[in-house]
């Protein structure tokens, strides 16, 4: 019987131990700020196999009367 509940214990233990090291890992004191982190943006390139814009658009064709 004691063995059984000194396992239990060093169970409790343990996962009492391992959710306090979880909480302290995660968080965040409000005095602490934290920056964003910028990423660098790459240039984009001109579309050279685009169509021309004037090639794409339908001509406007007036309804029949």
């Amino acid at each position: 019987m004691k063995k059984v509940v000194l396992s239990v214990a060093l169970v409790a233990l343990v996962s009492l131990a391992s959710c306090k090291k979880t909480e302290t890992e995660t968080t965040v004191n409000a005095d602490t700020v934290v920056a964003p982190v910028e990423e660098p943006v790459a240039p984009v390139a001109a579309d050279t196999t685009a169509a021309p814009v004037a090639d794409t658009v339908a001509p406007a064709t007036t309804p029949a009367q």
